[in-house]
């Protein structure tokens, strides 16, 4: 359920210094990025993003659920991650700048901080350290999520090679 008033960014700095994104960020680093994040609102299914769209910022969500979702050659949708408390999506953003790899989209009410790409850049002007630290953990967020994948493609290509043995024509009926 989500409350009706989220806190302010700058007095939710004990949420933030947990969020993995940000750890070890000192807490006046933190208090100059954070001062930035703006409060996204969605309802229940409303899009936060779509697969394709022009990727320009990262979002941590603050209450309630967002599910990640990518479409199949087939144009089938598939969704690969639910996020809840605390955890960031669009974090891709902050390092290239390629479109956004899937869709994410409120799994009932949720309300969100966003972080505009050029927002954060600034920090690289002002404190390089700080932002070396935040770009160092946005590399060790996409590694964790990469190992997780890894693990499902060797798992789902171990389904597959089961599959194989018991032949095609049985899981079609024979067609």
């Amino acid at each position: 359920m989500v409350s009706p008033a989220a806190p302010s960014p700058l007095t939710d700095v004990p949420f933030f210094s947990q969020v993995a994104i940000f750890a070890g960020l000192p807490e006046w680093v933190l208090i100059r990025v954070i001062r930035v994040a703006r409060l996204v609102v969605l309802e229940d299914n409303q899009p936060l993003f779509g697969e394709g769209n022009q990727a320009r910022s990262m979002f941590v969500v603050r209450e309630g659920e967002v599910e990640i979702c990518k479409l199949g050659r087939n144009g089938a949708e598939f969704c690969v991650a639910q996020l809840k408390v605390g955890d960031c999506v669009g974090e891709m953003s902050l390092v290239d700048v390629q479109p956004r790899s899937a869709s994410a989209r409120a799994r009932g009410a949720a309300r969100l901080y966003a972080f505009d790409q050029a927002q954060v850049a600034k920090l690289y002007e002002t404190d390089i350290e700080a932002y070396a630290l935040l770009v160092l953990n946005v590399a060790r967020v996409l590694s964790r999520r990469l190992r997780s994948a890894d693990q499902l493609l060797v798992d789902a290509g171990m389904a597959i090679e089961g599959l194989a043995n018991i032949g095609l024509e049985d899981l079609d009926g024979g067609a």
